[in-house]
Formats: C-alpha cells, sequence, structure tokens
C-alpha cells in the first residue's frame, strides 16, 4: 500500500510541477516575447527637417548614431536618447535634391566597428570620414569613390571596412559607379573592388564567420563574393524591383532581403535558391534578424514595422509609430543583446527605441503540450486514489 500512495504523491507533484516549468520555458525566445514590445524612449532631431536615413548600433549597445540628409552624423546615448556627440560634416560645394535642406548633401550610412574605436560616416560627398569614438577627431579620409556612398559595415574583427557606391534613386543625377571597396583600417589602403552590379549598391553586409560578402542592388540582383579572393559566389535574381537590404542568418547559411517589389525574400547563402517569399504592402526598406534568430524586425514604405517569425514570416507584432509620424522606416535594427530594438523614421527625422516589458498575460497561459501533460497527470493520479481507498478498505475488513 506504501507504493500507491508514493505513486499518488509524486503523480500530485508531476501535476504541479510541469504546467509552470513548460511556461517559462514558453517566454524566453524573441518571438513569444513579440508581444510585449514597448517604447523605451524616443529622439526626434531639431536641427532641421532633414530626412533621417540610417541608424548603427555600437557593438557594447552603448550608443547609437543616426545620419540626416543635412550632412550631420548624432550619436545618441542608448540608455536614454541623450546627445553624445554631433558630427557636422557640412560640404563646400552644395545640392539640393528636395529632401536634404538647401546648401547640404545627404548622409546616406554609419557604421561602428566590433572593436568599438571607431565610427565611419559616409553619403553624397563622395568621401568615407572615419572619427575616434574617444576623441571624436577623424581619423581616416577614404576618398577612392566617385559616387555617393550608400553603404558602410566593418568586419566582424573590425580589420577591414566594407563600403558601397552608385545611384541612389533620391539623386538620379550622383555618379553611377556601382561599385563595392574593401579597406584595411590599419594601412588606410584598398585592397579590394567588387564589380559587376549594373546599379547603386544599396547595401553590403559581412558574414558572421567574416569570408563572404553579401550585395544587393538596385538591378534586383544578391550577389555573394569570398574574402579575401573577392570571387563572386552567387549571383541570383528573383526580385523584380531594386533590392534595398540584406542580412545573414546567424549560422550564414541564409540571406533574407527586402525589396521594392513590395517583398521580403530568404535565400540560401551557398546555393542562391529561393527558399521563400513573404509580400508586404509597399517597399521593404529595412530587413533585421534578432540575435537569437527567431524572429525578423521589417519596415519600410508602409510606414510599420513588423517583428515576423523567422520560419514562417507571419506578423508577431506590429508597431505602428510610424503611422502616426507619416513616416516611413528607414532602417530598424536590433541591439546586440536583443533586449532593445531601434526605428529610424525618416521624414519625423525620430529615431524610436523599444523594449520588451512585461509579458502579456495571455503568453503565460499553458502550451497545449503542458495542458495534455497535466491532463493525463491528473488522471493517472485519480485513478491510483480510486484504485488506493477500496483497497485500504479491504486490508482493515481482512484485519479484523
Amino acid at each position: 500500500m506504501r507504493q500507491w500512495r508514493v505513486f499518488a504523491i509524486a503523480s500530485a507533484i508531476f501535476l504541479m510541477i510541469v504546467p509552470s516549468t513548460m511556461s517559462s520555458q514558453e517566454g524566453s525566445t524573441a518571438s513569444s516575447r513579440a508581444g510585449s514590445l514597448q517604447i523605451e524612449w524616443n529622439h526626434t532631431y531639431s536641427g532641421s527637417e532633414a530626412t533621417l536615413w540610417k541608424m548603427d548600433w555600437s557593438h557594447d549597445g552603448s550608443m547609437i548614431a543616426i545620419v540626416f540628409f543635412d550632412s550631420t552624423c548624432v550619436v545618441l546615448d542608448a540608455a536614454d536618447g541623450s546627445v553624445v556627440r554631433t558630427i557636422d560634416l557640412s560640404p563646400e560645394r552644395t545640392r539640393c535634391d528636395g529632401f536634404a535642406p538647401d546648401g547640404l548633401l545627404p548622409l546616406r550610412d554609419a557604421a561602428f566597428s566590433p572593436d568599438g574605436r571607431f565610427l565611419a560616416v559616409g553619403g553624397d560627398d563622395t568621401d568615407i570620414h572615419v572619427f575616434n569614438t574617444t576623441t571624436w577627431e577623424e581619423e581616416m579620409t577614404f576618398t577612392s569613390h566617385t559616387g555617393s556612398v550608400l553603404c558602410l559595415e566593418f568586419s566582424p574583427d573590425s580589420r577591414y571596412l566594407l563600403s558601397g557606391s552608385g545611384t541612389d534613386k533620391v539623386i538620379p543625377q550622383n555618379a553611377g559607379e556601382n561599385i563595392s571597396r574593401v579597406w584595411d583600417m590599419g594601412s588606410g589602403e584598398e585592397i579590394l573592388e567588387l564589380t559587376g552590379h549594373r546599379d547603386g549598391i544599396i547595401e553590403a553586409r559581412w558574414s558572421n564567420a567574416g569570408d563572404r560578402i553579401a550585395t544587393v542592388s538596385d538591378d534586383r540582383t544578391v550577389r555573394v563574393w569570398s574574402f579575401p579572393a573577392g570571387e563572386l559566389l552567387v549571383d541570383t535574381s528573383g526580385h523584380t524591383s531594386g533590392v534595398l537590404d540584406v542580412e545573414w542568418s546567424h549560422d550564414d547559411s541564409r540571406l533574407i532581403t527586402g525589396s521594392r517589389d513590395y517583398k521580403i525574400k530568404l535565400w540560401n547563402s551557398t546555393t542562391g535558391e529561393n527558399l521563400a517569399t513573404w509580400p508586404d504592402y509597399n517597399c521593404v526598406r529595412s530587413v533585421h534578424i534578432h540575435p537569437d534568430g527567431t524572429v525578423v524586425a521589417t519596415g519600410g514604405v508602409d510606414l510599420t514595422l513588423k517583428i515576423r517569425d523567422i520560419d514562417t514570416g507571419t506578423s508577431l507584432k506590429i508597431l505602428n509609430e510610424g503611422v502616426d509620424q507619416k513616416a516611413m522606416v528607414m532602417s530598424a535594427r536590433w541591439s546586440p543583446d536583443g533586449e532593445m530594438l531601434a526605428s529610424a523614421l525618416g521624414k519625423s527625422h525620430t529615431l524610436v527605441v523599444y523594449s520588451f516589458g512585461r509579458e502579456p498575460e495571455k503568453e503565460k497561459e499553458f502550451p497545449m503540450a503542458a495542458v495534455t501533460i497535466s491532463a493525463i497527470a491528473l488522471i493517472f493520479t485519480v485513478s491510483l486514489i480510486i484504485l488506493y481507498i477500496p483497497a485500504v478498505r479491504e486490508i482493515r475488513r481482512m484485519r479484523r
């Protein structure tokens, strides 16, 4: 009879423990936490009405750099949005395209080096300006590009800087060299030139291993190059309009792209095979995978920022600050630790930073697997009790 009692007690404990254990496991990924994203802070630029174009996190998550069409880069404290530094690159020569204030040239991108030493900034003046993040003095200037510098990124080991240039559709009269270049940060020399795209290089990204480079262009193609050899490994098409952003999966096996054709695509990064296509409501300007690999943030001209399941493309959360401010999501990036998400809203020249808040109550409900197991445990426990009581009575009767 003691065995029956042990079984009954163990089953009751099992019934109490299993649901809570499985529920806590459910709340651990960005996918399950997506619904709790809420505004942490926002920063609205007061220098001019210039468009906010792109942004980048420092690799320790302490700063965010944002660039504007008035030749200004603003570095913000990621904790509260206060201004750390304002970099003014106002040129001597001028051009106005209706988006940049008269007499100024747009900046297109900014990138922090992973080792935290440098911030690179580039745009329509065709030069790349590299600043020391301690003194904020300009330490290097790279001048080989003849077209607008449209994108920048440092290699994972901080030894190299990747840049892409060409004609951006905002200013169609600028030089269309359509070239990606790699710069050695030690010597300051250009060491590699990647040619072949037939339109501007809108985005260029290092693989996480640092041995490949992905480039996307307004020529509608996605290309993958080896590094340091510069051999073209993949040249694939599938988008029906210009490709505006690209990101590697964390194991470098896949690429995700956003395009002017209202589509987001997943690709095999080795073969170039299109693995999936997700529709959107307008041009997709930004795609960025969360550090845990479960979700991707996508945003663009439909004014929304969507948090999507990385495997299905299903929208788990839609952030509508762009709708409220009537501003496109020009660029959106997760913080390095994955706890915050920054969204650059172009025409409202505002950076909105979100963080994961307390999970909604519905996310804490028992998952179906836990409910099923609990039901089995309950049935088992009740059965044992039903068997246990008559057995005890019978033994007592026999002892009399």
